[in-house]
């Protein structure tokens, strides 16, 4: 670890994430803390790009799945929406990533294959929580080019910041927000 992030100095410095959305393609590289403060507006930025993208499908297809959940009561339209404001902190998780990946000369994006859920999407999610960390914008699933899921996981979990799970099966490393624990699938 970056010798500036054994001190505080690292957690009172700008904050800048780069990701990639592998579901869209689309790339951001966001500083979204500076001077000791949340930028609103990149936080916010931050918050759509962490959208549900596979909701976002389902709304253009008109898809049953939403049709049904609408149908039944469980939402209305105004309830069926691809994103929310997330968690900074799993942010803060993908900011320690992303200079991780700098200090070692490997500066790239981190593709996000998963954030933010929806009810509607994590019911039909194979393997997902019921209580998903994903539906409270808390949490989300990675993968890093070039570097072992197991390594991108013994990082995470280093950082002491919520929940690890890493899914060798799936490639992934899941991050969240929740109480401190580790899993592998």
């Amino acid at each position: 670890m970056p010798p500036a992030a054994q001190r505080d100095e690292f957690w009172t410095r700008d904050r800048t994430i780069w990701v990639r959305r592998t579901s869209t393609g689309e790339v951001i590289k966001s500083t979204y803390w500076r001077q000791g403060q949340l930028i609103q507006s990149e936080y916010e930025l931050l918050c759509w790009f962490a959208r549900d993208t596979t909701l976002e499908r389902l709304m253009r297809e008109n898809s049953p799945h939403i049709r049904r959940a609408l149908d039944s009561g469980r939402f209305t339209p105004q309830q069926v929406s691809q994103w929310t404001m997330m968690n900074p902190i799993i942010f803060d998780v993908h900011y320690a990533i992303t200079s991780w990946l700098g200090w070692f000369n490997m500066a790239r994006p981190i593709d996000w294959t998963s954030a933010f859920r929806h009810p509607i999407t994590n019911s039909i999610v194979e393997g997902s929580a019921r209580d998903s960390w994903h539906m409270r914008g808390g949490a989300i699933d990675a993968r890093i080019p070039g570097v072992p899921i197991e390594q991108f996981g013994r990082f995470a979990q280093w950082l002491g910041a919520g929940g690890v799970g890493v899914y060798v099966g799936k490639s992934f490393t899941h991050t969240d927000s929740g109480r401190v624990r580790s899993w592998r699938s």
